[in-house]
């Protein structure tokens, strides 16, 4: 019995230093990777040319990451999830993320202040429309949920629906899972939105761009989340230009006005009110009762 139990422990010992030893070999591809993406801007003044730089690094490192899957695989089913949920997410977003960029950037090259802004502001609607169509997932994502990761990312699995493994975007079994590309379509998304954020600044405050802005005069003195809930109602109302304005470009209108960064966050905020279980809009609603209470103490 003792020996057996020794020989257990120097099983779980191996077993360790196998997944300790593929993650770490895994990670070694995206560490470099994000060595070469640092020197992009040593490379050239162009944006265009800096994003084909860095498209090219990632399709590297993408297929390094791919020879090395299918030739050592996973010691386990936790090193899969792991490897396809964050590792492989973030050599693909990436490469999604400049590929998008490098689209804007030429198809606005010789635009004008306006018709780029508009152009710009289109891409940034796209985005909200993608994360509200696919609101569940991006809570799985940016809330670190795991109960569905042996469903989402684990390449062996029935739950697969048909029509996705027919599908021609899954074109290698061996180094797809059923949500690895869409946790890397959400990372590209939310690089995108920061991206095109700031570009409208430097279109919008060209003088200031490397310059700090002012301080606000005032200050929010309530939660965060709070304006996140005002921004959202009258982001859904479509309110402010007539609804053309993106949630992402709200969020720093609003928060632009008390110096909070509200843009950055807009987006958790929204998988945080929608957790709520009950009063979902209570801040809405407590606004409502104060205004009501005060309009009938004026009544008296």
């Amino acid at each position: 019995m003792v020996w057996e139990e020794s020989g257990n422990n120097k099983n779980d010992q191996i077993l360790t230093s196998l997944i300790l030893n593929a993650m770490k070999t895994y990670c070694e591809i995206i560490f470099e990777l994000e060595r070469q993406l640092s020197r992009m801007k040593d490379v050239s003044d162009s944006v265009t040319e800096q994003m084909e730089y860095a498209i090219g690094h990632c399709k590297i490192a993408l297929e390094n990451l791919r020879e090395l899957v299918i030739e050592k695989g996973f010691p386990d089913h936790q090193s899969e999830i792991k490897f396809f949920k964050q590792i492989k997410p973030a050599a693909y977003g990436k490469l999604l993320f400049y590929r998008l960029v490098f689209n804007i950037e030429s198809k606005r090259k010789n635009a004008d202040i306006s018709v780029s802004r508009r152009y710009l502001q289109k891409c940034l609607y796209k985005i909200d429309e993608y994360m509200d169509e696919y609101h569940v997932k991006v809570q799985y994502y940016r809330c670190g949920f795991k109960h569905l990761d042996e469903q989402y990312f684990l390449r062996d699995n029935s739950e697969i629906p048909l029509e996705l493994k027919n599908s021609r975007q899954l074109l290698d079994e061996k180094f797809f899972t059923w949500h690895d590309h869409t946790f890397s379509v959400i990372m590209a998304n939310e690089m995108l939105a920061d991206y095109i954020h700031e570009e409208i600044e430097k279109l919008e405050y060209p003088r200031m761009t490397h310059i700090k802005r002012s301080k606000p005069t005032h200050y929010w003195s309530g939660k965060k989340i709070d304006l996140a809930e005002m921004a959202y109602a009258l982001h859904y109302a479509r309110l402010v230009d007539n609804g053309k304005t993106s949630i992402r470009e709200l969020a720093d209108l609003i928060g632009g006005l008390f110096g909070i960064e509200l843009g950055k966050d807009i987006y958790r905020l929204h998988t945080e009110i929608q957790q709520r279980k009950i009063d979902r809009t209570k801040f809405l609603e407590f606004l409502q009762s104060v205004l009501r209470q005060r309009l009938d103490d004026d009544d008296k």
